[in-house]
């Protein structure tokens, strides 16, 4: 047995009783037990309150309505169409299964149950972030760690396929973690890619995780012993192309990184905002103890991997925080000694907890969620009234939102940017960001209505350049009409 396995504590061990010193020691007890639990239901129920509100993510929609294109059979999965005349990119489904399943939940409980299924992501998060930290750390030391990770994660938690690839982050980690302490290759994470790969795209790096993680117990060993186990990364990947979709998932993978210029998510993070910070935050704890107090090489290239993670996008902030849970978990519980076995209590607590979270978010969301945001449906009465086939200039927020809502207009653009080619994306940008051209391609276009922000510079310009009438306007929404309409 190697000196690593014989050292660590089972983290599997659960106990009836109280750790050694507890009882005697009541207000210890309350510090290290009871308030953890206490400040995680609270985080709990903050989730709760996060999901019992109108959809506002506008991305939701256009979700939505894919979703219902695939389980109507509308769209195949080999070979998928487009809801709107300006995107004809041959396009391959990456999330198709989580498309299909809010799309079927829409189907059932309308609004309100897409909303009840954006707040079990919510809890799934929390809970995972949890649970891969307690397995390495005291409560005292996992819930605080939970709630840094989920205000790195803020940015990115909403009803999207991302927030599961989060929650698979941080379960693959732990569980190549898990593989170094016991010698067994994780392969439950083949089974786990092939599921992945139809929930949302980011699945390769689960595979970079754990090529990671192979190479460094190499160096930790001194030997390539180790090598076999890049075996799970192999067959990972073959499950993921294994899915009803098949090897065009790589190939979808390339594009998406190849064009992410057009989206602001695939920008650089802002590193005076409140997730970053936060994300720094974990990355430069972890840094700090595993400089002062050694590390193992796994923990150092995924602190390394971590920290790439962190600077790549702001889409990939969360995944560095998923990353560093229970790394850092570790790394901190090494500081205080050996972690506490876990009670069967916490886990009663836990499942009582996440349990009657989702039975007060089901009863919140029929009243709280039934219908979008009053911004996003502000102008419906003077949509519904637009001829069938409308050619709308829409910017991509709102434009998700009207492919769900109004089926029959044709939307200039929505945000589901694998469905564009990059010479529509290019058109695109052209237009918003008004680049030279700009008005010749609505022309060329023959776009003749808009729905735009008021105060955007992209609706000053059709007023005040291109002689376009308002319409119809609200607080946040301008509905604009060239004149003569195209």
């Amino acid at each position: 047995m190697s000196r690593a396995r014989s050292t660590l504590p089972d983290l599997d061990a659960a106990s009836d009783g109280t750790p050694e010193g507890e009882g005697r020691d009541p207000v210890s007890a309350a510090v290290r037990w009871i308030l953890p639990y206490a400040v995680l239901t609270g985080v709990l129920l903050l989730m709760v309150r996060l999901a019992a509100k109108p959809l506002d993510n506008t991305d939701t929609y256009f979700h939505l309505r894919f979703g219902h294109e695939f389980l109507t059979g509308s769209w195949e999965l080999g070979r998928p169409g487009s809801v709107t005349g300006f995107a004809t990119a041959d396009w391959v489904p990456t999330q198709w299964l989580t498309q299909v399943v809010m799309a079927r939940f829409e189907d059932w409980f309308g609004l309100p149950g897409v909303a009840w299924l954006s707040g079990l992501q919510f809890l799934m998060l929390a809970v995972t972030f949890f649970v891969v930290a307690r397995r390495r750390a005291d409560p005292v030391i996992a819930v605080p760690l939970v709630m840094v990770a989920l205000c790195a994660s803020a940015a990115g938690m909403s009803m999207r396929p991302q927030v599961l690839s989060y929650v698979l982050v941080a379960v693959t980690t732990s569980l190549w973690l898990r593989a170094q302490e016991t010698g067994r290759p994780p392969w439950v994470l083949v089974p786990l890619t092939w599921v992945w790969a139809m929930c949302h795209g980011m699945w390769p790096v689960g595979i970079v995780i754990g090529v990671t993680v192979v190479v460094g117990a190499c160096l930790d060993q001194r030997s390539t012993r180790s090598l076999r186990q890049l075996a799970v990364p192999a067959l990972s990947a073959a499950a993921a192309c294994a899915t009803p979709v098949g090897p065009r998932l790589v190939e979808a993978v390339l594009t998406v990184s190849s064009r992410g210029e057009y989206f602001s998510e695939w920008g650089t993070p802002v590193f005076t905002e409140l997730n970053t910070i936060a994300a720094l935050g974990l990355l430069g704890a972890a840094t700090v103890i595993a400089i002062r107090r050694g590390s193992t090489w796994v923990h150092i290239l995924l602190i390394g991997l971590a920290a790439a993670w962190t600077v790549y996008s702001l889409r990939t902030v969360p995944v560095a925080a998923a990353m560093l849970a229970p790394v850092l978990a570790a790394s901190a519980q090494r500081l205080v000694g050996p972690r506490s076995p876990t009670l069967r209590a916490e886990r009663y607590w836990v499942a009582g907890a996440v349990v009657a979270a989702l039975a007060l978010l089901a009863a919140q969301v029929p009243d709280a969620a039934d219908r979008p945001p009053a911004a996003l449906r502000s102008l419906d009465q003077p949509l519904s009234e637009l001829p069938s086939g409308t050619r709308l200039l829409t910017d991509t927020g709102y434009g998700g939102y009207v492919v769900w809502r109004f089926p029959e207009l044709e939307v200039f653009s929505h945000g589901y940017g694998d469905t564009y080619t990059t010479a529509e994306l290019d058109r695109d940008a052209t237009v918003s960001e008004l680049r030279s051209g700009w008005l010749e391609i609505i022309r060329d276009d023959e776009l003749g209505y808009a729905v735009l922000d008021p105060d955007s510079e992209l609706a000053y310009a059709l007023r005040e350049l291109a002689g376009w009438r308002v319409v119809e306007e609200s607080s946040s929404l301008q509905l604009l009409a060239s004149s003569p309409p195209a």
